[in-house]
C-alpha cells in the first residue's frame, strides 16, 4: 500500500512538472504539451550527441533554434488556451524543420524518415477531425516531394564526413524517438481503456439504475392511486377513511423519500451537490427528523423516540440542515424497515469538538458477512426475497456517507445479530467555510 501511494505521488509530482495552469484539459491538448516537453529534452540530448559525434556547426546551431522554439510553444500551450493556434503553428513548424533536416542530414539515408513517421504518429494524436486528415495528407505528399527533391537534386542533400557518423547519428535519433513514443503510447492506450471501461460501467451502471427505480417508485405509486379511488367511494365509513388517508400519506412520503435519493445519487454522481453552513440546533434537528419519521412509520409495534438533549448551549453547531436531515431520515427509514417490534431511537451528544448523533433500533442485526461495503451503492442486506418485501433500492447508506463525507464528518455502525443497529453520525461543531462546494 505504501508503494502504490508512493508511486502515485511521483507520478503528481511529474504531471506537476509537465503541466502548469490549468490541469483540466481535454486529453489531446494534454498530449500537445506533453509532446513539446519532451521534445525538449530529445532535442537538448540529441544536441549533445551530436556535439560528441562531430556533427556540423549548422545542424547544431539548427537544433538549438528549434529547442528554443518548443520552449517558446510549451510555455505558450501550458499557460494559455490557443491550443487550435499553437498546434496548426506547431505542425506548420516541424513540416519547415524536417525539410530542412532531410537536406542537410543525407536525405532518406540518414535519420529524417524516423522524424517523419515519429510526426505522423503525433499528428494522429494532438489532432482530431477535419484537421486531422488535412495535417497527415499534408505529410504524405510533403515526404513524396521530399523523395523526388533528393532524386532530381542531389547536390542540395548535405552528406555526413563518414558512414559511422551518419551510423551515430540515425541510431541516437532513432533511440530518443523511441523513448519518446512507447510512453506517449501506453499513456494514451491506458486512457483509452480507463475512458472505455468507465462508459461500460455507466451503461450497465444506468440500465440497473432505472430498471431498479422503475420497480421502486411503481410501488408506492400503485399504493397511491389504489387507495385514491377507494377514497373516491361516497359510502366509505370515517374509519376506512382515515385508515386510507394515512396509508396514502405514508406512501406518498415514502415515494417523496425515493426521489430524494434519486436527485441526491444524480447530485453526487456529477458532483453538484451544494454545502450551505448555518448555526443549528441539534435537539431542533431531531425533533424535524422524529416526527418524519413517525409518518413514515407502518408498524403498530414499532415506536419512535427522541431523547432530547437538556444541555440547550452544547448542542449549537455549524451545518448544512437539509443534508443532515436526509441523513438522518435515510438511517431511521432503514431502521423502520427492519425493525419489526420495538423501537428506532434517536438521540445525540457533544464529544470535544464534535456533535455525534445516533439512530438506535431493536431489529434483527446486520450478519457480520453483510457489514462490509454497507455503504456502497445499491449494497443491501438480507436475501432477494425480504430486499423485494423491504422495497429497497440500495441507496439509502451510499448517500449517508456521502453526504456526510461532504459535511467533513463520520459514519459508522455498531450491530448485533437479533439485538439491533445502531448509527452514529459524527460532524464537527465549527466549519472553516459557510458554503462549500463537492
Amino acid at each position: 500500500m505504501l508503494e502504490k501511494r508512493e508511486r502515485a505521488g511521483l507520478k503528481g509530482i511529474i504531471q506537476k512538472l509537465i503541466f502548469f495552469g490549468e490541469q483540466n484539459r481535454p486529453l489531446k491538448d494534454l498530449l500537445l504539451v506533453y509532446v513539446f516537453f519532451c521534445m525538449i529534452l530529445l532535442i537538448g540530448i540529441s544536441t549533445v550527441i551530436n556535439l560528441f559525434i562531430g556533427i556540423p556547426s549548422n545542424i547544431i546551431l539548427f537544433d538549438m533554434i528549434v529547442m528554443g522554439a518548443f520552449i517558446i510553444f510549451y510555455l505558450l500551450a501550458n499557460f494559455t488556451k490557443q491550443y487550435d493556434v499553437i498546434r496548426k503553428v506547431f505542425v506548420v513548424a516541424t513540416f519547415a524543420a524536417c525539410t530542412y533536416l532531410w537536406c542537410a542530414t543525407q536525405g532518406s539515408s540518414g535519420p529524417s524518415i524516423f522524424l517523419l513517421q515519429a510526426l505522423a504518429v503525433v499528428i494522429i494524436f494532438i489532432s482530431s477531425g477535419k484537421e486531422l486528415y488535412v495535417s497527415l495528407v499534408a505529410l504524405f505528399i510533403m515526404t513524396i516531394l521530399l523523395y523526388l527533391l533528393e532524386f532530381y537534386y542531389p547536390e542540395l542533400i548535405q552528406h555526413y564526413e563518414s558512414d559511422n557518423q551518419r551510423l551515430l547519428d540515425t541510431l541516437s535519433m532513432a533511440v530518443l524517438l523511441l523513448l519518446f513514443e512507447i510512453p506517449l503510447l501506453i499513456n494514451a492506450r491506458n486512457v483509452l481503456f480507463k475512458e472505455r471501461n468507465e462508459a461500460v460501467s455507466f451503461a450497465e451502471e444506468s440500465s440497473y439504475f432505472l430498471a431498479k427505480m422503475s420497480h421502486e417508485i411503481r410501488t408506492p405509486m400503485n399504493a397511491i392511486t389504489g387507495f385514491a379511488e377507494l377514497l373516491d367511494d361516497p359510502d366509505i365509513n370515517p374509519v376506512d377513511h382515515q385508515y386510507f388517508l394515512k396509508i396514502l400519506n405514508q406512501n406518498s412520503r415514502m415515494l417523496l423519500n425515493l426521489l430524494n435519493n434519486i436527485i441526491n445519487v444524480s447530485k453526487l454522481n456529477s458532483g453538484q451537490t451544494m454545502v450551505y453552513y448555518s448555526q443549528c440546533n441539534a435537539n431542533n434537528i431531531l425533533v424535524h427528523v422524529s416526527e418524519t419519521l413517525k409518518t413514515l412509520n407502518t408498524k403498530e409495534e414499532v415506536s419512535v423516540v427522541m431523547l432530547e438533549n437538556t444541555s440547550e448551549d452544547s448542542g449549537l453547531f455549524q451545518v448544512d440542515q437539509n443534508l443532515i436531515y436526509q441523513i438522518l431520515i435515510n438511517i431511521g427509514y432503514n431502521a423502520l424497515k427492519f425493525t419489526t417490534k420495538g423501537s428506532v431511537m434517536v438521540s445525540w451528544y457533544r464529544k470535544g469538538d464534535s456533535i455525534i448523533f445516533s439512530v438506535k433500533d431493536t431489529g434483527k442485526g446486520i450478519p457480520i458477512e453483510e457489514q462490509r461495503g454497507l455503504f456502497d451503492k445499491y449494497k443491501q442486506v438480507g436475501g432477494q426475497a425480504e430486499v423485494n418485501q423491504l422495497n429497497g433500492a440500495g441507496l439509502g447508506l451510499f448517500i449517508c456517507k456521502s453526504l456526510t463525507d461532504l459535511l467533513k464528518g463520520n459514519i459508522w455502525f455498531v450491530s448485533e445479530e437479533g439485538l439491533g443497529t445502531e448509527f452514529f453520525v459524527e460532524l464537527p461543531v465549527d466549519q472553516d467555510t459557510e458554503k462549500a462546494d463537492s
